[in-house]
């Protein structure tokens, strides 16, 4: 019966609760869940319903009743258009504060827990919320014949144009734009999703905060390109800070996926090198790698704290990528075990423990599930269990395996606060929380990372 109380186009005046897990503010029409993009909690406003769903509602602003103290105006000029930043119009302080509501709310929502029994620590702050993305991934759009870079906005195919994004680098922002300007030398078109028909899908600019070396990756439709790509790859080596070009082939529907097939070098380096802390890390184009290698630094000196190693224990990284994690904690441990699916993350890894002379650390391809029973044969013992699930979590079945084997202690390094709070609901059965300390890795982003540490129940 709710959802006929409302219509679309019919306008409601709401109070907003609390903010969702995409940045917009919720408030609740005759129990109804409303979904209201720009909006902060505490404000009254006047909204208009734009689109009704069986439990929900979501709603455009007309007019504010009245404002929240937190609200600021938006620094930057494309952030009613492009949307890649969904709350830059909250201080940059109450966002961080609102990021650990967030996590608290996860907790009371999903667990059984109390989240006043345990310490959720005010969100780790960056020192510098602008310029902080170090690598960018532009779409290519067509404007009077022309082709312009940009960001698609969140579910739609329309690409607003971008000359100078607050949150990337600077450096970045400038390569950018002399690679549209080399583009557009050479009578090319952006490719269409409608029509599935254009030359350049993507560009993507990789820089490392550690020596300020760029990689540039064009990504392309069409293989009778390849002559005509080589030259412009030649240009684009000499723009300041670009020591590697390559170019990726992308002959599929869009599904999201940018770099789908192995890129191609076509000038200069195959690698650049980016560096957390003393540890150095080789990135092809391929790589997956933080988009934020300063506050990267920071969670995963949060993750050592939480480790307490002393050099006496077995650590379980588990979801290893890269080897990241894992390598930056080899000096306080005793022996480091990567597990990840990926086969070539397992090998990238490997070569990164080489590379930086890590000699404790070995890394094997298989689930968790698959692994364990490996290392049982080998009577190896697991004191730390560390984990970086992506944004899905761990579910249900990895959250068993572990309780079946009963790791002392777990770090549990989460980019979502609600599938964190739904496996801390099954570890609870056997574990105690510590402690949750959220971290911004991404600045005017409802994004919200953070650190929980785990201990067995005695």
């Amino acid at each position: 019966m709710q959802q006929t109380e409302l219509k679309v186009g019919q306008e409601v005046i709401v109070d907003i609760k609390r903010l969702g897990i995409n940045g917009e503010g919720i408030a609740f029409y005759k129990k109804l869940a409303v979904f209201v993009n720009n909006a902060i909690p505490g404000e009254g406003i006047n909204v208009k319903i734009t689109k009704i769903d069986n439990k929900m509602a979501f709603a455009e602003v007309v007019n504010f009743k009245h404002q929240s103290e937190s609200r600021c105006e938006p620094a930057c000029p494309y952030y009613k258009d492009c949307g890649a930043c969904q709350t830059m119009h909250i201080k940059y302080d109450k966002m961080c504060e609102f990021k650990r509501e967030m996590v608290k709310e996860a907790i009371d929502r999903y667990t059984k827990l109390n989240s006043r029994s345990f310490e959720i620590k005010p969100t780790y702050k960056m020192e510098n919320p602008f310029n902080y993305r170090f690598k960018s991934q532009l779409t290519a759009t067509s404007r009077f014949d022309k082709i312009e870079l940009g960001l698609m906005r969140p579910e739609s195919n329309v690409v607003t144009p971008i000359k100078n994004c607050l949150t990337q680098n600077e450096i970045i922002n400038d390569i950018n734009n002399k690679v549209q300007d080399i583009l557009n030398k050479y009578d090319l078109t952006a490719y269409d999703n409608k029509t599935q028909k254009g030359d350049i899908r993507n560009v993507v600019v990789r820089l490392s905060h550690f020596n300020k070396e760029a990689q540039v990756t064009i990504v392309y439709s069409y293989k009778h390109l390849d002559e005509k790509l080589a030259k412009i790859a030649k240009e684009i080596i000499n723009i300041e800070h670009v020591v590697s070009v390559a170019k990726s082939y992308h002959d599929q529907f869009d599904d999201g996926l940018v770099i789908q097939k192995e890129c191609v070098i076509l000038e200069g380096k195959k690698t650049i090198v980016e560096n957390i802390g003393k540890y150095k890390f080789e990135l092809s184009p391929e790589s997956f790698f933080q988009l934020n290698p300063v506050q990267t630094e920071k969670l995963y000196d949060f993750a050592v704290k939480a480790a307490k190693l002393s050099h006496k224990e077995t650590v379980l990284d588990l979801y290893c990528g890269a080897g990241t994690i894992g390598i930056y904690m080899s000096n306080l441990a005793k022996r480091i075990i990567g597990v990840e699916v990926n086969k070539q993350a397992v090998e990238n890894a490997k070569f990164n423990a080489k590379n930086n002379k890590v000699k404790n650390a070995e890394y094997y391809a298989g689930t968790v599930k698959e692994v364990l029973p490996e290392l049982a044969k080998k009577n190896i013992n697991i004191d730390v269990l560390v984990c970086d699930p992506p944004r899905m979590g761990l579910g249900a079945d990895v959250c068993n395996t572990i309780l079946e084997n009963e790791f002392k202690r777990i770090v549990y390094v989460s980019c979502n606060p609600a599938t964190l709070a739904k496996d801390i609901n099954i570890l609870s059965k056997k574990y105690n929380v510590n402690y949750i300390q959220p971290i911004d890795m991404f600045g005017f982003t409802s994004h919200c990372e953070s650190i929980t540490t785990l201990t067995l129940k005695k």
